[in-house]
């Protein structure tokens, strides 16, 4: 049995600050103390000076979104060690349930993609050996994002039972994004209602998709696309308005309630203000609403910051901040989405119309593996093996599809390679100095991917911005971003708390130097951090996923696949002491 003494530091925990040793024996917490016995080959690492905090639990991930109109360029190997650098020990990701599918083949399907066994089983996802070629460094759970509900109530109980069994202990709606995604107060209704028939969460994207589409066009007739109109698309009040009927409609149904990325301080006073009246309703905000706000839409760089809902006006990081202390705020998600600056930016190649039009003539399977060798969707050019993995294809059938949609594209294969080899020869850091060079964002707000980074610098960013700025505790600090994360979907005891007997998820944190956020140094496939420029107090030096050691020394050390499937443990409830 591998066993390690982490000594020296302070324990944060929900309850205070604890100077003592942690005994980590295997995967899990052994023992907590002081003077401690330990077997004599125990590994000795050294924490002093530093916090010990429960492993970041971000609840609002999307490491290789795929929106149908947008995919980021990540992969789960490169999202989670993104997420390890920056103190995250498990991400709550997505499973989408496209039209067309049952809520299993959803959690099947992403699966496949992670660790490339396509089941809704936990057993086989944990039994099995990790056949991916891009396998997790760290742990993860996942939500089932519903988009088309079956035509009967009994079938959508089913699919609700199948969730738990799956290990899922969350769906999520959402009030805009047509024609994808949204959903009718009528269907969201039938969605509350049998998720608390099955006690599952539901989280909620809250817009007002009316008053969205309104403003937006308004925004169009009158000419103004550019991104600095980006906030006055998407007012405040269609957040605000979304969250008073949810919860009125909450209610009716009886559902637990999650209010995901609340952007404005009125949208935290709803659901406080309901939960003092009895209802079980949860409200999550994230670093780019504490700390940032529309002006940003006026600079340069606004590239960086698009994003739904967006940054609000200048009072509201103030008044989130505010909230956040009074524990009005219960968990801090990041919503992290890694597009590249060639997305951003829209320095898309397959604008040529007559590529387009080729391109269009290709089967579905064809047209995403071409797209993804040359990069023509996000200026990443792919391996075979990488572009296979990212349209879901075995090799074999992937090289088999590339020689058929070659031959079809047979007149544009001098113009498609020649785009892939300039965008593989772009200066990406120049790019980002100076992208008033290429002549501005290429795209209106209304086409440029919405999402930014935010796995690598959340905790840093809340460690400096809240807990050294005098906002909030270690204490609650260590609550907002791993305990009630844990709670409210189940992972709790096993994730969240440093105690005896939960896994070894640490992150030993050097509060000492100041730092600043460079692009340069973020691990993520798109290489850029809106936060860029902004410094921050201390660093997150080492990371532990379940004993293992991911990151030593602020540098990825881990092995990829050493991550697991974290199943919700539905029979256990929320825990003691959670609402």
């Amino acid at each position: 049995m591998n066993h390690k003494v982490i000594h020296g530091g302070t324990i944060v925990t929900t309850e205070g600050l604890i100077e003592a040793d942690i005994h980590i024996e295997g995967q899990t917490i052994a023992a907590i103390g002081r003077n401690l016995p330990l077997p004599d080959d125990a590994q000795s690492i050294d924490a002093r000076g530093c916090f010990l905090l429960p492993g970041v639990i971000d609840p609002h991930t999307h490491i290789v979104l795929d929106t149908g109109g947008f995919r980021t360029a990540d992969d789960w190997q490169s999202g989670t060690a993104t997420a390890a650098l920056g103190g995250v020990t498990t991400v709550i990701d997505f499973a989408t349930q496209f039209p067309g599918q049952d809520v299993r083949g959803a959690v099947a399907n992403r699966q496949r993609e992670i660790l490339g066994i396509a089941s809704a089983d936990p057993r086989d996802l944990r039994l099995r050996p990790v056949p991916t070629p891009f396998p997790p460094y760290i742990d993860y759970a996942l939500h089932c994002m519903l988009t088309v509900l079956p035509e009967t109530d009994d079938e959508l109980a089913a699919w609700m039972s199948d969730l738990k069994q799956a290990g899922i202990s969350a769906i999520k709606v959402y009030t805009t994004y047509r024609p994808l995604y949204y959903q009718d107060d009528a269907v969201i209704l039938r969605s509350f209602r049998a998720a608390a028939r099955a006690d599952l969460v539901v989280m909620v994207h809250a817009e007002n998709d009316a008053i969205v589409s309104a403003a937006t066009a308004g925004c169009v007739q009158a000419g103004h696309t550019s991104l600095a109109y980006h906030g006055e698309a998407r007012p405040a009040l269609a957040e605000v308005e979304a969250v008073h009927r949810l919860l009125f409609l909450a209610r009716e149904a009886r559902c637990e309630l999650y209010v995901v990325h609340n952007s404005v301080g009125r949208s935290v006073e709803l659901i406080a203000e309901a939960r003092q009246n009895g209802q079980r309703v949860y409200s999550e905000t994230c670093p780019q609403y504490l700390l940032a706000d529309d002006r940003n839409y006026a600079a340069a760089d606004a590239w960086r910051w698009i994003m739904q809902p967006p940054l609000r006006d200048p009072y509201q990081p103030a008044y989130l901040m505010q909230l956040l202390a009074s524990g009005a705020i219960d968990t801090l998600g990041t919503d992290h989405c890694d597009y590249t600056i060639a997305q951003k930016l829209g320095l898309r190649p397959w604008q040529d119309e007559e590529v387009t039009a080729a391109l269009a003539e290709l089967s579905p399977e064809q047209r995403a593996l071409i797209e993804a060798r040359l990069g023509l969707f996000d200026g990443r050019p792919r391996s075979l093996a990488e572009a296979a993995h990212v349209v879901g294809l075995e090799p074999d059938m992937a090289r088999t599809r590339e020689m058929e949609a070659l031959r079809k594209l047979q007149p544009y294969l001098d113009r498609l390679q020649a785009a892939a080899r300039e965008l593989a020869d772009i200066d990406w850091d120049a790019v980002r100095r100076d992208v008033q060079s290429i002549g501005g964002p290429q795209l209106p707000f209304t086409r440029t991917p919405g999402g930014l980074p935010g796995l690598q610098t959340a905790l840093p960013l809340m460690v400096t911005e809240g807990v050294m700025a005098g906002h909030i505790s270690w204490s609650q600090l260590a609550a907002l971003m791993s305990t009630n994360p844990a709670r409210i979907f189940r992972l709790y005891p096993r994730k969240g708390h440093i105690q005896v007997g939960a896994d070894a998820d640490i992150v030993i944190y050097d509060p000492f130097g100041e730092y600043e956020i460079s692009d340069a140094e973020q691990a993520t496939v798109g290489g850029f951090s809106p936060y860029a420029g902004r410094k921050v107090q201390g660093r997150v030096r080492d990371t532990l996923v379940r004993g293992a050691v991911v990151v030593r020394d602020g540098r990825l050390v881990g092995q990829p696949g050493w991550g697991q499937y974290i199943p919700a443990n539905m029979d256990i409830g929320k825990g003691p002491g959670y609402r």
